[in-house]
């Protein structure tokens, strides 16, 4: 479709999505997260980051990652404590299990920064909480 709309109005900014888009964003909220990281001068992350413990089984995959900074980035949405969840789960439930999984994260000696849609309206908080360990 760009090529045939070559020389329209529009096109070049329509190429640099097109561009900057990535399938292995796996929300609206992450996708987000990703031009708000481009827009504070963030290096780019390595997307749905696996985290290994030394025996080499994955105890998470974290929306993004760092690896030369030993920290990952996690977009927490409301939706996963509520339509998603599995029958007989409970929010709590995924609460405890997001919070084993954090500390899994950690236990790894990873640092972990969350943030959500309110952390995204206020890019010069975020961009700060992120550049003390990255960068």
């Amino acid at each position: 479709m760009l090529a045939r709309a070559s020389g329209r109005p529009g096109v070049a900014a329509a190429r640099r999505v097109v561009a900057f888009a990535d399938p292995r964003s796996e929300s609206p909220g992450e996708s987000h997260s990703r031009v708000v990281l481009h827009a504070i001068g963030l290096p780019p992350s390595s997307l749905q980051y696996e985290v290994s413990d030394p025996s080499g089984r994955v105890v998470a995959r974290c929306d993004f990652g760092w690896e030369e900074h030993r920290t990952v980035g996690e977009f927490d949405g409301v939706v996963k404590y509520g339509r998603l969840l599995s029958p007989g789960q409970t929010a709590a439930d995924v609460v405890y299990a997001e919070k084993r999984r954090e500390d899994a994260v950690r236990d790894l000696d990873l640092r972990m920064v969350p943030w959500g849609w309110h952390d995204l309206q206020r890019e010069r908080v975020l961009a700060a909480r992120l550049r003390r360990f990255i960068c």
